[in-house]
């Protein structure tokens, strides 16, 4: 759009001496058109951080070639003189309100690294012995402190970034769940990823709180990660379509189903095999059994119940805005369904005696069902609208779910030949169809 404002301004004097239109219209053109703000200078800004940290890594290496021979106070000088004089000159810069502005942004998450050095730094100068995740977690937060002060979203993805390894090396390195590094994740990286508008950090704020709250789940016992997974992504899919609706950063909506999306499908394809079908829902009796009934119900029932209530507000909505609740894109009521499906399994293996008798395979093969209900309907969206989208994602998904019965379900060539002639035969046809549906909408676009 830039390039072409430039351009009708360069046209307007042209326009005036050729008498095309009169000095009056050249200056209502030009009020309706103003000049584009001057583009920061990405090549300085970049070349300029690149050699700050060139700088910054030599002179690390200097001080670490001779850091034995440094005096304490010598080596503490460093440290803080280091993390003062980047905050310092970063703070300067990003109050200007020029392309300064992303240098300093940029300076003061150097700061913030020499910070999360210098803790480090400072423990084996002293030679303290710590616990030390709590070396991450201090540095997250001084991080999380500056990115909402400034604000700034540089300091928010150190912060989402250093928070997510503090969570998981608590876990991974000593077995301990912190139950409220997630929501200290979602309220504190993504409540500052809201307020300022950005999908780059809600992006990480939401890998890292998946991760943490699964990896916490599973410490509390293993079965419980795959229901936690599958209603925490139903709950984000309600909370995208309720987004997508409201005045507030709807572009995160697209954001929030990939991930709901993404985290459903994982859980139904890993369900769609026989044995962890049967494994995978037995966490309502397995925790029953090592009574650990807290948990069952903060990580077994409360997703679980947070999901059906922004479904619930979903269709409230709806009713409410009087749309069809059965219309375009109807597979998403599929989530709220499988969800319940899940949780009814569970009780029933937990309640009726030897139901895994009824067979892995038989509660397999309603989760087979599911994944390719999804994909047959964003197919038939996909070839009747002519979206590349909704088609691709539908045969991936078609593709990887026969592709796995191909190892555990078709034994015979026979009929592994026979499943493969199928596919590709849909796969012939859906690509007829959209290109039919492609052909169908060029002269509507030519006419507009």
């Amino acid at each position: 759009m830039n390039k072409h404002i430039r351009w009708l301004r360069e046209q307007i004097p042209v326009w005036v001496e050729r008498s095309l239109i009169s000095p009056i219209e050249a200056e209502a053109l030009r009020q309706f058109y103003p000049a584009p703000a001057a583009a920061p200078p990405w090549g300085t800004i970049l070349f300029s951080g690149v050699g700050a940290v060139v700088i910054g890594l030599g002179v690390i290496l200097l001080f670490a070639y001779n850091w034995a021979a440094i005096p304490k106070f010598g080596k503490l000088g460093v440290i803080f003189g280091a993390l003062i004089a980047a905050q310092a000159v970063g703070q300067h810069y990003f109050r200007q309100g020029d392309w300064r502005r992303q240098l300093g942004e940029a300076l003061a998450v150097l700061g913030t690294m020499i910070f999360g050095a210098g803790i480090w730094l400072v423990a084996q100068i002293y030679h303290i012995e710590e616990h030390f995740p709590n070396g991450f977690l201090l540095w997250g937060l001084g991080a999380l402190a500056l990115a909402w002060a400034m604000p700034s979203v540089g300091q928010g993805m150190v912060a989402a970034v250093v928070l997510s390894i503090w969570g998981c090396s608590e876990i991974f390195a000593f077995s301990t769940a912190i139950h409220w590094a997630p929501l200290l994740l979602a309220a504190g990286v993504g409540g500052l990823a809201w307020q300022q508008r950005s999908l780059l950090l809600l992006a990480l704020t939401l890998a890292g709180f998946y991760l943490v709250l699964l990896s916490n789940s599973g410490v509390c016992h293993g079965n419980l990660a795959l229901p936690v997974a599958l209603n925490v992504s139903v709950l984000l899919v309600a909370l995208a379509w309720l987004l997508r609706r409201g005045l507030r950063f709807p572009e995160s909506a697209g954001l929030l189903e990939f991930f709901g999306w993404g985290g459903f499908l994982v859980v139904v394809y890993i369900l769609s095999f026989g044995d962890e079908a049967g494994n995978g829902l037995s966490w309502h009796s397995r925790l029953a059994e090592a009574h650990r009934g807290g948990w069952l119900v903060f990580y077994g029932w409360l997703p679980f119940a947070l999901a059906l209530a922004a479904w619930a507000t979903v269709v409230w909505t709806m009713r409410r805005a009087r749309l069809p609740v059965w219309g375009s894109g109807g597979e998403r009521w599929l989530l709220p369904l499988v969800a319940v499906l899940a949780q009814v399994l569970a009780l029933a293996m937990a309640s009726v005696t030897d139901f895994q008798m009824f067979g892995a395979w038989g509660v397999a093969g309603i989760f087979n069902l599911v994944a390719l209900a999804v994909a047959v309907a964003w197919m038939a969206e996909g070839s009747r609208t002519g979206r590349l989208k909704p088609t691709l994602l539908g045969s991936l998904v078609l593709v990887a779910l026969v592709a796995a019965r191909y190892f555990d379900l078709f034994e015979s060539l026979a009929t592994r030949g026979l499943a493969f002639l199928v596919v590709g035969g849909v796969l012939f046809a859906e690509g007829f169809f959209y290109r039919r549906s492609r052909q169908r909408q060029e002269p509507a676009k030519e006419a507009a």
